[in-house]
């Protein structure tokens, strides 16, 4: 049996919920942007120390307000539904008489990681919030639980199939999704799912995450405008980091760029970190040589690193090389460094990295603690956007979801524009950041629109 939203949230939605058998109202529909993709002006390589021109940031995401709805009844039991769950799902006896939208949420609620289960729980309320934002009221969503595990999920699945899902948002897992797509590929059930693993997508699967591949071409390509054609990278020898290699070799060579100095390691350590980067410190060219005119061994560096491990690696390089230091070398990073301790870091003072536009991040996460009184998890996005492109995808005939879904001109949302192609994979309106003085500064804004953005 369905979970119908009823995990934790605050006592006065409880009631209301349960009145109502869970069924919220709704948002005003992501929209695909029809305005054109703002830039900032070009900062010319090398950097010079100076902080280059910043360009406009683009207008936030809007994100309306939630009106908690009072119940007209609070002490009343719901009425019982009036016909079980079949084939064609299940019907509230409040709306038995309207054209209904199914929404299955397939989430690890049960879990063994404790970080799973919070996980869960903030992108089950998140989808709840999308729901309290709507202005319609024909959607159902119906809560699912994976456990965690490939199996669960696929009884899941067949679950949403049974109570008649019109699309199905989730699993997280790589794992998860595969086993959820096999029982959904038959009846041809979009599946939005929050996997980054792009090895999963297709054949009904379309993922709604932010894949490195997508952060590393952004940066890089701004770099190669900025002037950059040499490349080094230096990280971690895991799954992750051959993703990140992987991606930055490729958009490295569509620029006309070479990467030209490649160092690795094995753990996060800084003792496993110093011989490589000491070798790739000294392939950039001994203070000596530079002065002398020779060029450098490479323009920018990719350093796809968080946390303590990001802290450790990035002063090594002007530790080991004076003249690898910002002014001089372009860091690179990915999502990775879109957290409070990279800012703080002096070595990474100037460098870059690509991300979505924060401002419409911080108005959801503004409007669902003003509603919960806690801070999203860092997918609770990501089901916001969901349900509401799942509303929109599911509002006409069954036959014309997927054209609807890939359609060219995207959607915008919370986590600003995203473009799902054919082959299921997310195309991303990416904003570029540099870290400036310990805070994060837009220096070429997001795309708002699908035009020339991709």
């Amino acid at each position: 049996m369905s979970l119908y939203l009823n995990l934790n949230i605050k006592a006065s939605l409880i009631k209301y919920l349960r009145t109502s058998l869970f069924i919220l109202g709704f948002s005003a529909l992501l929209s695909a942007c029809a305005t054109s993709p703002t830039g900032g002006q070009q900062t010319q390589y090398p950097p010079n120390g100076t902080a280059p021109v910043t360009g406009p940031s683009p207008d936030p995401a809007t994100v309306k307000t939630p009106k908690t709805p009072k119940p007209k009844t609070p002490d009343v039991k719901p009425p019982e539904p009036k016909t079980p769950i079949s084939k064609e799902g299940l019907t509230p006896a409040f709306m038995d008489a309207k054209d209904m939208t199914r929404v299955a949420i397939i989430l690890p609620f049960s879990a063994k990681s404790g970080r799973l289960r919070a996980e869960a729980n903030s992108m089950l309320l998140a989808a709840e919030l999308a729901l309290f934002s709507r202005e319609d009221d024909n959607v159902l969503l119906i809560a699912l639980d994976s456990r965690g595990t490939a199996e669960g999920a696929k009884q899941a699945a067949r679950s949403a199939k049974k109570q008649g899902a019109d699309v199905v948002l989730g699993p997280i897992l790589a794992s998860s999704v595969k086993a959820s797509q096999k029982e959904l590929r038959k009846p041809g059930t979009p599946m939005i799912a929050f996997s980054t693993d792009t090895s999963v997508a297709g054949n009904g699967v379309y993922l709604l995450s932010f894949p490195p591949e997508a952060e590393v071409a952004r940066v890089t390509n701004f770099a190669a405008q900025a002037g950059a054609s040499k490349f080094a990278y230096i990280g971690p020898d895991s799954v992750y980091g051959r993703r990140v290699l992987g991606a930055y070799r490729q958009q490295a060579a569509q620029t006309g760029g070479m990467i030209n100095g490649v160092e690795t390691y094995a753990g996060k350590d800084i003792s496993v970190m110093q011989a490589p980067a000491q070798r790739l410190a000294a392939f950039y060219g001994t203070p000596a040589e530079i002065r002398a005119g020779k060029e450098p061994g490479y323009h920018a560096v990719m350093l796809p690193e968080r946390g303590d491990a990001l802290r450790s690696l990035a002063p090594l390089m002007s530790f080991y090389n004076e003249e690898v230091r910002s002014a001089n070398v372009q860091f690179l990073g990915t999502g990775h460094w879109n957290h409070e301790d990279a800012a703080r870091e002096p070595a990474l003072n100037g460098g870059i990295f690509a991300g979505p536009d924060l401002e419409g991040k911080n108005a959801f996460n503004a409007q669902y603690d003003a509603v919960y009184g806690e801070e999203p998890s860092g997918l609770a996005s990501l089901a916001y956007d969901a349900l509401n492109i799942a509303a929109f995808i599911a509002d006409g005939k069954p036959e014309e979801r997927t054209e609807k879904l890939t359609d060219k001109s995207g959607f915008f949302g919370v986590d600003g524009l995203v473009q799902f192609s054919l082959d299921g994979k997310p195309k991303r309106g990416l904003a570029v950041y540099q870290i400036r003085n310990g805070r994060f500064r837009v220096i070429d804004a997001a795309p708002r629109s699908t035009d020339g953005a991709f």
